[in-house]
């Protein structure tokens, strides 16, 4: 297509409403015909006058200009409303494409925090949505005059309308000339007062110096020739001022004279009519002012554009995503050997964030059977969030596979609801505690989720709210404590019945009761044997809650290394002082 990709993200983003488009273009196209009527009756009047009847003329000007008037307030009207949908189109599919993964959340190119994010989404959709219900309708409206005008003078003499068709490229290129040698003058003053700037601010830093060794004469010298310098470019940029400020009048100056020197002469060949003249005139006039304002908003167009540049085109990477499917991990299956274990399985997993010269996972390789438990060690900056991640699939891999039953699990959790996570950090919306319980799983039965609450101490609480399991926790949660929060994100967890649970520092904020409950809980998940309950990936930086678990895995540096037994922690540095940290921080 002869559109730029810019422009054609735009009209992709348009094009659900193509119906409601097309309309507001026919409804432009019929205002902007009845306001050609007025230049159209004027001349026909002035005919009129001249055979003593004005009245026959006058009145099909006054009905077709009221209903140009109607016809332009339901087009502004519908293009208003197909624009406020195209703003909530942009904004839902961004916030659905963050959330599926199909675009970066937060730490990509969006915002670092979800908070940027978000305030990026609402903001480009915001500023494209307020700039184009002005410009972009403003300028389809004097785009659409301009071709009506000018088909207008065409039909009432083919000879006047070539003339003005001809006389469009110096209306295009002669101003746009001079308007980039203004910038590139304008641009030169900038740095000449610069550098003048700089010359006098390091003189005067220096003046004891320049007193010192009696230099004065010599950098007022360097100093004025900065500024004459400076001075002739400003002389250069006032002439290229009123070079522009005649570039932009003697296009339509130089077009209306040649239209009165032609019109007089077709006038006097009979082969247009004096009234006829003076309606080309009018409508030279008009189109004139429609073609000025045509290229004043195409700056301010482009700069709308792009503030929803990066926007537009993430969504259209996302839209190229396979519904479904995630991207692709970078080992797939067919690397590896046919046969397959079941469980949760990393093999040589690389892991790397933009902006770190060093990965932050290294090689990782783990398997986890049904009903296993494995304990991560690792201090902090070891990578256990990073671990955690991969597992879950929330980050894209760098090398290497994580594979569930023998497939990929690829960045795009909601596809794996079989794989479930409690972050260090959890979240909870601003809904009630049972409907953060059941978050994503709203069928779940309420016998269901007091059973799951039960499991993890959350019900001995919830039962004493204000309203149950029906009382509002606030945003983000902030009517609950820390361990209750921890509590709700374990609840919601387990209520899933998850084939793989992941967890990173799962019973930090807990009280000690709550605690050897929840420990208890998901150390012996595995139920009365091998192969039973969900295979359980535990990661933490204390070595007491690691030494509970019957596998251990050391994870430093990037790099993973499973213990013969968990006797063998009590080797390391970190038993003697200590455990590593609380767990709190990421990484």
């Amino acid at each position: 297509m002869m559109f730029s990709p810019q422009i054609r993200r735009f009209l992709a983003l348009l094009a659900p409403d193509r119906g409601s488009w097309t309309l507001v273009g026919g409804l432009m196209v019929a205002s902007a015909l009845g306001e050609v009527a007025a230049p159209y009756f004027t001349g026909r009047v002035t005919d009129r006058v001249t055979q003593e009847d004005a009245t026959a003329a006058v009145w099909p000007l006054v009905l077709v200009r009221l209903s140009s008037a109607i016809t332009e307030l339901a087009c502004d009207s519908m293009a208003a409303l197909a624009l406020t949908r195209a703003r909530k189109r942009l904004q839902c599919g961004a916030v659905a494409a963050v959330l599926r993964g199909d675009m970066p959340g937060p730490g990509g190119s969006l915002g670092d925090t979800p908070g940027a994010v978000a305030e990026r989404v609402t903001g480009d959709a915001e500023v494209v949505h307020s700039s184009l219900a002005h410009l972009l309708v403003s300028w389809l409206w004097e785009l659409t005059r301009a071709v009506s005008l000018l088909a207008t003078v065409a039909w009432l003499s083919p000879v006047l309308g070539l003339l003005t068709l001809l006389a469009l490229p110096l209306f295009l290129l002669l101003p746009r000339t001079v308007g980039r040698i203004q910038q590139d003058l304008a641009r030169q003053v900038r740095v000449a007062e610069a550098n003048t700037t700089a010359v006098a601010l390091e003189s005067l830093g220096a003046i004891g110096t320049v007193r010192a060794f009696g230099h004065e004469a010599g950098v007022t010298m360097r100093v004025q020739q900065r500024l004459a310098q400076q001075h002739q470019l400003e002389k250069k940029e006032a002439l290229a001022y009123a070079a522009g400020c005649w570039a932009s009048g003697f296009p339509s100056l130089a077009l209306k004279v040649a239209v009165l020197v032609l019109g007089g002469y077709l006038v006097s060949a009979g082969t247009v009519t004096p009234g006829e003249l003076v309606a080309i005139l009018m409508c030279q006039l008009h189109f004139i002012r429609a073609v000025e304002n045509v290229l004043r908003y195409l700056p301010f167009l482009a700069k709308a554009f792009g503030s929803s540049e990066t926007l537009l085109e993430l969504l259209e990477q996302a839209r190229k995503v396979t519904p479904g499917a995630g991207p692709p991990s970078p080992v797939t299956p067919d690397n590896h050997e046919t046969t397959w274990t079941p469980g949760l399985c990393l093999k040589d997993v690389w892991m790397s964030y933009p902006g770190r010269s060093e990965p932050v996972l290294k090689g990782v390789s783990l398997s986890l059977r049904p009903g296993e438990v494995v304990a991560v060690l690792a201090p902090p900056g070891g990578g256990k969030s990073s671990l955690v991640a991969a597992a879950l699939g929330l980050h894209p891999l760098a090398g290497g596979a994580v594979l569930l039953d023998g497939n990929p699990v690829t960045p795009r959790p909601h596809s794996h609801p079989c794989v479930t996570g409690v972050p260090q950090c959890p979240s909870l919306l601003s809904r009630s505690l049972s409907a953060n319980i059941t978050l994503g799983w709203e069928h779940k039965e309420e016998t269901q989720v007091v059973a799951a609450a039960r499991r993890v101490g959350v019900h001995t609480w919830a039962k004493q709210l204000p309203q149950g399991y029906n009382t509002e926790v606030g945003p983000r949660g902030m009517q609950l404590s820390g361990g209750q929060t921890q509590g709700v994100a374990l609840a919601r967890a387990l209520l899933r019945t998850p084939r793989v649970l992941v967890l990173d520092e799962p019973t930090r904020a807990l009280d000690p009761v709550i605690r050897r409950q929840v420990e208890q809980e998901l150390l012996c998940s595995g139920g009365a044997g091998a192969g039973e309950g969900p295979a359980v990936l535990l990661v933490t930086g204390r070595v007491a809650l690691a030494q509970k678990a019957p596998r251990v895995a050391l994870l430093d540096g990037g790099r993973l290394r499973e213990l013969g037994s968990p006797e063998e922690l009590r080797t390391l540095p970190w038993a003697a002082a200590g455990d590593a940290g609380n767990g709190e921080g990421d990484d």
